[in-house]
Formats: C-alpha cells, sequence, structure tokens
C-alpha cells in the first residue's frame, strides 16, 4: 500500500500536478491593488490631466476586484465609467449601487465585466488591471492655471 501511495505521488509530481503559487495566483495579483491615484498627462495640453488608479512604487500597473483596492482609487475608476460610459449598463450599474462610493463591490464589478464585454474587447471578468486601463476612455481635465479650477474636456482614450 505504501509502494502504491508513494507511486502514485512521484507521478503527480513527474506530471506537474501539483499546487505551486504560479497555479493558484492570478496573474494580475503581480501587480498589486491599486491603492492610490495619479494624476497622468497624455503630453499634449499642458494642464490637462487624466486621474487614474494607481499603486504606489508601481505606477499605473496594478488591479482592482471585489473588495480590493483604496477607496480614492475606486472613486477614480467608477467616475470615469459614469462620465465615459454614462449612457450603458455600466454606469446604471454604479448609479444603482451607490454611484462612485470608492467601494468595488458587486456594482462595480458587473460594470466592469460588462465593459470588458461590450465595449472593450478584453477578458470579461469584473477585475481592472492593466488591459482594461489601456482600452478604456478617461475623462480629461483641464486645470485653469490663473485660479485653479478644473473643468471637464472629453474622454479619450491616451496613451500611458
Amino acid at each position: 500500500m505504501r509502494i502504491g501511495v508513494l507511486g502514485a505521488l512521484t507521478l503527480l509530481f513527474a506530471a506537474g500536478l501539483t499546487a505551486s503559487p504560479a497555479m493558484t495566483t492570478p496573474a494580475h495579483a503581480a501587480y498589486g491593488p491599486c491603492n492610490t491615484t495619479v494624476k497622468r498627462t497624455d503630453g499634449v495640453a499642458v494642464n490637462n490631466y487624466y486621474s487614474v488608479p494607481a499603486r504606489t512604487g508601481n505606477g499605473i500597473s496594478c488591479y482592482m476586484q471585489w473588495q480590493t483596492g483604496s477607496s480614492n482609487a475606486v472613486k477614480a475608476l467608477q467616475r470615469a465609467i459614469l462620465r465615459c460610459y454614462g449612457s450603458t449598463y455600466a454606469a446604471d450599474r454604479i448609479r444603482a449601487t451607490g454611484g462612485a462610493d470608492g467601494d468595488y463591490g458587486t456594482g462595480t464589478v458587473d460594470a466592469v465585466e460588462w465593459l470588458q464585454a461590450n465595449r472593450l474587447g478584453v477578458r470579461a471578468d469584473g477585475v481592472y488591471g492593466p488591459d482594461t486601463r489601456k482600452a478604456m476612455l478617461w475623462p480629461d481635465y483641464w486645470r485653469d492655471p490663473a485660479d485653479g479650477s478644473v473643468q471637464f474636456i472629453a474622454c479619450y482614450n491616451p496613451p500611458f
């Protein structure tokens, strides 16, 4: 009996069927959850910026999924969905579940998954990560250097 168990374990190891961190950890986890936001520019207009979820020390390569991400990072995503996809099911789900409340809950998961499947052409899993960020439209804001007031310009897919 002992030889049979050892033989079976040997076969499992040889076949590579053991549970390893590479098999159990999602690929996006390597980026770490978004814990802040950054203002990025597209390099075209001096006083224009986009507010994008980010990770301290890792730039804009981060992820958010059910109940992850800081409140301000989630709000930046939710505001982008509301502003740039306002007449879609995704924005309706955000509005119906608290608006831009900073909680990556069921409504935000549904909204991101719908956008991924119906507008962005990326894997529809409800997880915000680099592929979703690159495919999304983001609100472009202009800050008046004279008085600091902020004005929404339009939604773009910037090259960052």
